[in-house]
């Protein structure tokens, strides 16, 4: 699953650089050795600040030194765990969802001088769940003005709605407005429209808009915890594995390498095909 990782990290870094006033990188993305503290890092999202690369995750793995851990780079290919967001769940997501166990899927993005960094807690299969906010006016952990703010909750889901509110990811229109779109299971994939000056859902636009959604298929794969456990399914199974998967955090859609489609198409490594729409 290695090589996947890496697909995913140069896609967000093409992501991300734009955002961040940098020059726009080469249109063919490509496979890079990593080397490093590379292991157990789900749902990445990476900027550059400076001349250092800073990669947030899911924090998975045996040794768990707090929630949303941050590796560091200054070449995309040595990396180091140089720090965590969180020495652990904060107490008011303990209090409001005292069964989350971990953070999930950060999300950074700069916008209004500042970086935002999005993030979701959850119970594992259901859908009460919560999108939160951390800013911060610099990923150099050696500035004397990195600091972490708590900006609190975006916005939540419980039993009651029909989506899901967990993998955030932030995209900037081309007025500089930001969007955030999240979502996995139940009704698809949802948006809100950002408040650039708050980094919360807007009062002006409070439409929850749908992006895409698709019935249950009639006999569905077992699945646990998104794109992550099917991968593992399918590579479990044989030889003639239809599929393995990866996870980005990008519009939050999976990255499938499949054996048995041969027609289905594909641009800088997503799917155009609507085999899988």
């Amino acid at each position: 699953m290695k090589q996947f990782r890496v697909v995913c990290w140069l896609s967000l870094a093409a992501i991300v650089i734009p955002a961040v006033g940098q020059t726009a990188p080469e249109a063919n993305p490509h496979v890079i050795s990593v080397s490093g503290d590379t292991e157990y890092t789900h749902d990445p999202s990476i900027a550059k600040d400076g001349d250092t690369w800073y990669l947030f995750s899911t924090t998975n793995g045996p040794n768990r030194k707090g929630e949303l851990p941050i590796r560091c780079s200054q070449d995309l290919r040595h990396w180091t765990l140089c720090g965590s967001v969180f020495d652990q769940i904060p107490q008011w997501i303990k209090q409001q969802s005292p069964d989350t166990k971990e953070l999930w899927a950060p999300d950074i993005t700069f916008f209004n001088g500042e970086y935002h960094l999005y993030y979701a807690f959850s119970v594992f299969g259901k859908n009460t769940s919560g999108i939160a906010l951390m800013t911060n006016k610099t990923l150099n952990l050696k500035s004397p003005d990195f600091h972490w703010v708590d900006r609190g909750l975006v916005l939540r889901s419980r039993l009651e709605d029909d989506f899901n509110a967990i993998d955030p990811n932030i995209v900037v229109d081309e007025k500089g407005e930001p969007w955030l779109s999240f979502g996995s299971f139940w009704t698809g994939i949802k948006m809100r429209k950002i408040d650039l000056k708050t980094g919360l859902p807007s009062r002006e636009d409070t439409k929850l808009y749908s992006l895409a959604s698709r019935r249950r298929p009639q006999n569905p794969l077992p699945t646990h915890g998104g794109c992550r456990a099917i991968g593992r399914r399918s590579k479990r199974r044989s030889s003639s594995a239809t599929a393995t998967t990866t996870t980005c955090s990008l519009l939050s859609i999976c990255v499938v390498v499949a054996r048995r489609a041969p027609t289905r198409q594909w641009l800088d490594g997503h799917v155009t095909s609507p085999a899988l729409t």
